[in-house]
């Protein structure tokens, strides 16, 4: 696609009306046009093979075949990056859309329910479709699971702390699939408290742990203000509001405190608390996602003496805030996150 030529867009979704209200707002955004429509997911996937659009708009129930088993297919013949769009109070809806992020697709973003939904949908819908046609995708969801695109030798030299109490993540576009990853790779019972911030829209925050403690059988529930930041236990901030770990490994849900920027949690609050309290017992990790989110932050850690990495460029869905983070000093160390999970697992191993 041309630097000046219009986002093409295929909006698959079983609804003549929902799919009319999507051509409205994408036919107003500038720089983007709409390429196709599909009724289902059979339809949406011989469309993107045909149109070859640079971004796709799926539902998740349609007749025929389902947005998850759409996606799966696409990714398999043509990967792009899907937007999938789903109800937040359908919580099977919900699983079924994290899953397809799992299988490759860049975000999940709600369905609107009334008038001031599709007003929010028309504000935030452009946003989303301009990040996700910056976003690289690859076949089958392999991202992020394939070689250590050859950093691996960086990670064998790295000196490792003597401990690590606290895991403080940040992620935002392609954010769930990488964590999903990154926890996977962890011990059954870590000796640390994993703290994330993950940017999502709002309503979907439930459904992402609801996913992730299903999928792997862990601990991991929404952060409650005043909880201790327990070993083994994965908690992830709420909508609307910051995550910031305090003195004695307490958690601290404030939504009183400004954004950063445009985000409230984010992931700068985050990791400036870790280094404000326990810097060299806690590592950062930034993972994928659009802007600059959690690079200050991350810096302030290493340079209180806090384990800093990123996710490498090549398994990120946007490089976006690693790259951040690497430009301002504050990691030196870039991998995929299973191979950020299995550096913080060797380093609980005593280093073996």
């Amino acid at each position: 696609m041309m630097a000046d030529a219009p986002i093409g867009v295929l909006i698959v979704d079983d609804s003549a009306t929902v799919r009319a209200v999507l051509r409205r707002l994408v036919a107003a955004a500038p720089g983007m046009r709409v390429v196709g429509e599909a009724a289902d997911g059979a339809q949406g996937v011989e469309a993107a093979v045909r149109l070859t659009p640079a971004v796709i708009l799926m539902d998740v129930e349609m007749p025929v075949l389902d947005g998850f088993a759409a996606t799966e297919r696409i990714m398999a013949l043509c990967p792009t990056p899907i937007l999938v769009i789903t109800s937040r109070a359908n919580r099977n809806q919900v699983q079924t859309a994290f899953e397809a992020i799992r299988r490759g697709a860049v975000e999940v973003l709600p369905k609107p329910e009334d008038a001031e939904g599709w007003g929010l949908m028309a504000r935030t819908l452009p946003i989303a479709i301009r990040a996700a046609a910056q976003a690289r995708v690859a076949s089958g969801g392999a991202r992020g699971r394939g070689a250590a695109t050859g950093a691996q030798p960086q990670a064998a030299a790295v000196a490792l702390p003597p401990q690590v109490r606290y895991v403080a993540v940040g992620a935002s576009t392609g954010g769930p699939s990488a964590l999903r990853d990154l926890l996977a790779a962890l011990p059954p019972a870590p000796p640390a408290a994993i703290l994330i911030v993950q940017h999502i829209a709002a309503g979907f925050e439930e459904g992402l742990t609801e996913w992730l403690a299903a999928d792997l059988g862990r601990d991991v529930q929404i952060a409650a203000d005043g909880e201790a930041a327990a070993p083994g236990k994965v908690r992830i901030a709420p909508g609307g509001a910051h995550l910031r770990l305090v003195a004695g490994g307490v958690l601290r849900v404030d939504a009183a405190r400004p954004p950063r920027g445009v985000h409230r949690p984010s992931a700068d609050e985050l990791f400036e608390s870790c280094a404000a309290c326990c810097p060299t017992q806690t590592a950062g990790v930034l993972l994928t996602g659009m802007g600059t989110d959690g690079a200050q932050g991350l810096a302030a850690l290493r340079r209180a003496g806090g384990f800093t990495m990123v996710q490498d460029e090549v398994s990120s869905v946007v490089f976006g805030m690693p790259r951040a983070a690497l430009a301002a000093k504050a990691a030196t160390i870039a991998l995929p996150p299973h191979e950020l999970g299995k550096l913080l697992a060797r380093i609980w191993s005593g280093g073996a």
